[in-house]
């Protein structure tokens, strides 16, 4: 189910209030090896489809703006609830490998692409 991750979090929303670009694997502290987000309001089918559970008890996710899900080998490691609305849904529901980065349009601030 998802969870909070301050750490994550506030690393997430800095990035995105700076326009600098992040490094998802040095915002974490623990093992996944694919990650990728949805947004709210994604189907919990949706979900399910895209990372193998639906990690929502409800129809849709409404938790926060976005859920990061982490993977390891295959199987959902964590879900963690992003607060800031900064992610653009055409990177939604795909999986990202350790090397992804959260980057910034060029010369904007406030929003995140994810990029490998």
């Amino acid at each position: 189910m998802p969870e909070s991750n301050e750490k994550l979090n506030s690393q997430v929303l800095e990035s995105a209030k700076n326009g600098t670009a992040l490094k998802l694997a040095d915002a974490t502290d623990f093992e996944w090896d694919q990650a990728g987000f949805v947004t709210e309001g994604t189907p919990a089918k949706d979900i399910e489809a895209a990372f193998g559970e639906p990690l929502t008890k409800e129809n849709r996710y409404t938790a926060s703006p976005a859920l990061f899900v982490f993977l390891k080998d295959g199987k959902v490691a964590k879900a963690i609830r992003i607060v800031p609305d900064a992610f653009f849904g055409a990177d939604a529901q795909k999986k990202y490998g350790r090397d992804v980065v959260l980057t910034p349009p060029e010369g904007k601030k406030g929003f995140l692409n994810w990029r490998e």
